[in-house]
Order: C-alpha cells, then sequence, then structure tokens
C-alpha cells in the first residue's frame, strides 16, 4: 500500500470516500431535478464540456481523475462561474469519487452520467423546462 494511503487508514479517513459518493449522489439528483424543473439550464460551455468528457470515456465508459482534470482545464476558470458553477461542483464530486472509489460508487457514477448525458444533448434542458412547466402533457413519441 503506497504511503499516502497508509496514512489516510491510520487516520481513519476511508470515509471520506463514502461521503464524497454521498456528497456526489446529493449534487447530481439536485441539478438533475433543477434541470428537470428548468430552474437549471446549461449554457454553451457547460453543453461542449460534458459533451467532450462523454466522449473522452466513451471508450470504456469510465470517469477518471485524468479525464475530470482535463475537462477542467479546458473549462478553465469560466466554468466556476458559468451557470452557478454547478456543473464544476458536479465535476469536482465525480473527481473526488474516482481519485479514491469506494465499493458503493456505482449508483451514483451511473446517476451522473445520465445527467451528463441529459446535459451535453443539445435542446434537452429546453425540452425538460417545456414538460415542467405543462403539467399533464405527455410528450410526443420521439421528444
Amino acid at each position: 500500500m503506497p504511503l499516502h494511503q497508509e496514512a489516510v487508514v491510520a487516520h481513519g479517513l476511508l470515509e471520506r470516500d463514502t461521503s464524497a459518493t454521498e456528497r456526489l449522489t446529493t449534487a447530481t439528483a439536485a441539478l438533475a431535478d433543477d434541470l428537470a424543473r428548468g430552474a437549471w439550464l446549461p449554457g454553451p460551455l457547460e453543453q461542449s464540456l460534458s459533451s467532450r468528457l462523454l466522449v473522452a470515456c466513451a471508450g470504456d465508459g469510465q470517469f477518471t481523475p485524468v479525464r475530470l482534470r482535463e475537462t477542467f482545464w479546458e473549462g478553465s476558470v469560466a466554468l466556476t462561474y458559468a451557470g452557478g458553477g454547478r456543473l464544476a461542483r458536479l465535476l469536482h464530486g465525480l473527481y473526488e469519487v474516482t481519485e479514491h472509489p469506494a465499493a458503493d460508487t456505482e449508483p451514483a457514477l451511473s446517476a451522473a452520467l445520465r445527467l451528463l448525458e441529459r446535459i451535453a444533448r443539445p435542446g434537452a434542458a429546453e425540452d425538460d423546462a417545456r414538460l415542467a412547466a405543462a403539467p399533464g402533457r405527455f410528450p410526443r413519441a420521439g421528444v
């Protein structure tokens, strides 16, 4: 075991992994809910970076710290301000979970993946907002 991991184990900090998963789960659910209600809409930067991350993960379907760092690098400082910094916080949560994975991370990573797919799809957020604003209306097939 590498020295830094031994220090973490010795200090009983392994629960950080579980709490990182919980934080990611909470952030993903809140952002997905706001996206569905139209309370948050991704801008062009957020759509572009989400799409870019999904393309980077397409080969093996895995978020990795390296891919997430590259996404942050592409977003630069603007990502922390765009859309209230919500996508940046979600990506940070993904980074924490992938940097120190725990056994229970798969549901959180899957939920984050589905959300990023919605964010990356042009027009998806506007469709969600229209559906949320029209209760009792069902989308047509193919919409």
